[in-house]
């Protein structure tokens, strides 16, 4: 478990940092974000890794530091679901996180975040 809160860090600190080098290194390359909304425009938003990269490389999304609040992980075998709460002076993200381990490695394959505004 240990393994799998640290890869989470890992992306989370890619985002608050605006990192997408570490991003690049800790997202599963099959990697999707998936959200309801997408700022002030309503549906389904699917993005790809270099999509979520570009956003953050553009600084649309991330460069806010956030507190990581741990609910459930489940491992089973090599995919493990997380449920976090992140949280920024602006945002809080309910979000569902999945890893998987290959190569040797625990990488981010999909970010389901609700999103909303804390102020």
């Amino acid at each position: 478990m240990e393994q799998i809160k640290k890869t989470i860090e890992t992306f989370v600190k890619g985002g608050d940092n605006n990192d997408i080098t570490l991003l690049d290194q800790i997202l599963h390359p099959n990697y999707q974000n998936i959200q309801d909304g997408f700022f002030e425009r309503q549906g389904i938003y699917v993005f790809s890794k270099e999509q979520y990269i570009d956003l953050v490389r553009t600084k649309k999304f991330g460069g806010l530091p956030r507190t990581i609040k741990y609910g459930d992980i489940h491992q089973m075998g090599n995919i493990a679901i997380a449920k976090i709460v992140l949280e920024s002076d602006q945002l809080k993200f309910d979000s569902t996180i999945v890893c998987v381990f290959e190569n040797e490695q625990w990488q981010v394959i999909s970010n389901i975040p609700k999103i909303d505004m804390t102020n």
